[in-house]
């Protein structure tokens, strides 16, 4: 009986310590994802996904004889990483590979023009809001008064990035299209565009604006699909103290009229590399 009554002491005090080690290691875990923050400043660099085929957001513009990926969301990601203390290093990739990027720990921060979509946020965690633009048309500029409505988009073939708010939005708002072309780069469609491949690409108009200016041939539409999810930084679940921190350098931005000044200048630099 004394045997019996051991062997349970030693079975419930092994399954203690088996529970309090689940435990720790449980913790442990938590607070290397919230512990992210100190992680970035330790190695003293903010790794940011980007993809940089989306003026004036992010694009490749000649710097001083130099080819550098410029544009308003790399001032904001640059405020992101002064506030912390640490250099920027940017990774281009192409828009669908981002998510999966971050998820993976490839990738410390996503600044690229990204909508904090409800699925995107069953993957990410999103910060503040910091830019909202209406979703507009790419089309040739003798094919203006062709589009005034959605409806005029019937039997047309439409051009989105893929994996994209504008990828939605084709499908769901433009089903009697005759074709829905999704290619992972915009500068691929705009050539698609212009070669006559397909009639228009679904873009905010910002991005819209800024390749109608590079080509005389091409203009922003008169549709509208409406104003998109606002625009935000993403960054991988669970990591608070990390996202506050973005936030904080979001709201202050915000707070002194800087990111208007950001979109301002990119405009003008992407209009001036399209220029040369």
């Amino acid at each position: 009986m004394q045997t019996t009554k051991n062997k349970k002491n030693l079975f419930a005090l092994l399954l203690a310590v088996l529970l309090i080690a689940v435990g720790c290691s449980s913790s442990a875990e938590d607070g290397s994802a919230n512990n992210k923050l100190s992680e970035i400043q330790d190695s003293g660099k903010l790794v940011l996904g980007t993809s940089a085929d989306y003026p004036p957001y992010e694009f490749y513009a000649e710097i001083d004889g130099k080819l550098e990926i410029v544009g308003f969301d790399i001032e904001i990601a640059k405020e992101i990483a002064k506030d912390m203390n640490v250099e920027l290093e940017i990774v281009d990739m192409q828009f669908d590979g981002l998510l999966a990027a971050l998820i993976a720990d490839n990738i410390d921060i996503i600044v690229a023009g990204m909508a904090a979509t409800d699925e995107r946020k069953e993957s990410v965690d999103f910060s503040t809001s910091y830019y909202e633009a209406e979703q507009t048309m790419l089309v040739r500029a003798e094919d203006y008064d062709k589009f005034s409505s959605i409806s005029d988009l019937e039997d047309h073939r439409i051009g989105v990035q893929m994996a994209t708010v504008q990828e939605g939005i084709a499908h769901e708002q433009v089903s009697n299209a005759k074709e829905i072309k999704s290619l992972g780069k915009i500068s691929d469609l705009v050539l698609e565009l212009t070669y006559g491949n397909i009639d228009a690409i679904i873009l905010v108009d910002t991005v819209a604006m800024a390749y109608a200016q590079n080509n005389e041939n091409l203009t922003l539409s008169q549709v509208s699909f409406g104003k998109e999810d606002g625009v935000a930084a993403a960054v991988a679940k669970g990591n608070e103290e990390f996202l506050a921190s973005i936030n904080n350098t979001l709201e202050r931005l915000i707070s002194e009229g800087s990111i208007d000044q950001f979109i301002e200048d990119a405009v003008i630099l992407a209009d001036q590399q399209n220029k040369e």
